[in-house]
């Protein structure tokens, strides 16, 4: 366990203010998260930050695995839990870190399990209910965009150029990158009504910027008429991306760079999802 060598550098009095301070540095979608993980964590282990011992972070992980949550959603939950230790420890606000004793339990790669094929994915956007939403999954598709970099998307963020619309994306860790549309799906977003309440570019019923919700329940009604897998999700769309643009001839460094990952290790799990694809292809024994 982390024993706090650190000066105290925080006049935060509660756990709710530290907290705060916490995630104040953090996108606003990871806020979310965050908060709704700390509130969890808290609820259950109904003691304050400085009171919690390992047993009480190890039962609260035990809990998920009772309710069958998958392995990446605990270790999501664990990592959150980590930093929110280590930042109570490194401000001087907490004695230890009982987290840090905690090891990540790697998950299986199931990615191959979530990869629309190109066919599914046409099908996917046919159903959708009207020109916003079919706009929505096309993008969400040929940009492999995460849905809160679609969620964020203003007209200002496009850029036309004599080959292209440049789109400005900004992405996770506050990173922004430049991905590329065509001229004719620029004039159908163009079609799209606007509002003088935002420049958000995909708007709801009343005018204001569409949100991560409403986006999902579209993806699940066009999903459900559409007859595909029903887990299916708007990250799903960017699996599909990865992975058709690789088979398509698509470098893995340009892949990299477009899906805005830190590592080329993220990108590369793209590489092992096409089960028509392995070296014993190319051993002859006859």
């Amino acid at each position: 366990m982390t024993i706090n060598t650190y000066p105290k550098l925080t006049d935060a009095k509660q756990d709710t203010e530290l907290i705060r301070f916490w995630i104040s540095q953090k996108s606003k979608t990871t806020q979310k998260t965050y908060i709704t993980i700390s509130r969890q964590f808290l609820t259950f282990a109904g003691k304050e930050l400085e009171e919690v011992k390992l047993e009480d972070i190890l039962l609260w992980l035990e809990s998920f695995q009772l309710r069958g949550k998958s392995q990446n959603t605990i270790n999501n939950k664990l990592a959150a839990i980590k930093s929110l230790f280590s930042f109570g420890v490194k401000t001087g606000y907490l004695p230890a870190n009982p987290a840090s004793m905690i090891k990540t339990t790697k998950a299986k790669d199931a990615l191959n399990e979530r990869i629309l094929q190109a066919e599914e994915v046409k099908q996917l956007i046919n159903e959708a209910a009207q020109m916003r939403d079919r706009l929505i999954l096309v993008l969400l598709y040929i940009l492999g965009l995460r849905i809160s970099e679609l969620v964020g998307l203003n007209w200002s963020d496009f850029q036309p150029t004599d080959e292209a619309i440049a789109v400005t994306i900004f992405g996770k860790g506050h990173k922004t990158r430049t991905l590329l549309i065509t001229h004719q799906l620029y004039s159908e977003l163009k079609q799209l009504p606007s509002s003088e309440k935002t420049e958000a570019v995909f708007l709801s019923r009343f005018g204001n910027r569409l949100d991560r919700h409403a986006i999902h329940r579209l993806i699940k009604k066009a999903v459900e008429k559409a007859g595909i897998n029903p887990h299916t999700s708007a990250h799903w769309l960017r699996h599909a991306h990865a992975c058709h643009s690789l088979n398509n001839g698509a470098g893995i460094d340009l892949l990299m760079k477009s899906l805005g990952h830190s590592s080329l290790a993220v990108t590369s799990r793209y590489l092992h999802v096409k089960p028509s694809e392995c070296t014993s292809k190319f051993i002859d024994l006859s």
